[in-house]
């Protein structure tokens, strides 16, 4: 009786252990990867943004000077 125990119940339970930390792992390391494009993505608008300000800046100085 025993036996089938052993042999259904602890692998489980040895798969459950190793799987949920793997699990939680990995989901950690994809919120990083997450959170680092979303930086780089905001940092590449901010960029555009002040290279659109610049422009802008430019093309008024050029018709004030007109």
């Amino acid at each position: 009786m025993f036996e089938s125990v052993f042999y259904t119940v602890a692998p489980m339970l040895i798969v459950g252990a190793v799987a949920v930390p793997v699990a939680l792992v990995l989901s950690v390391c994809a919120g990083v990867h997450k959170y680092a494009e979303w930086r780089a993505y905001k940092a590449a608008r901010a960029a555009e943004a002040e290279a659109d300000l610049e422009a802008g800046a430019a093309v008024e100085v050029a018709d004030a000077a007109e």
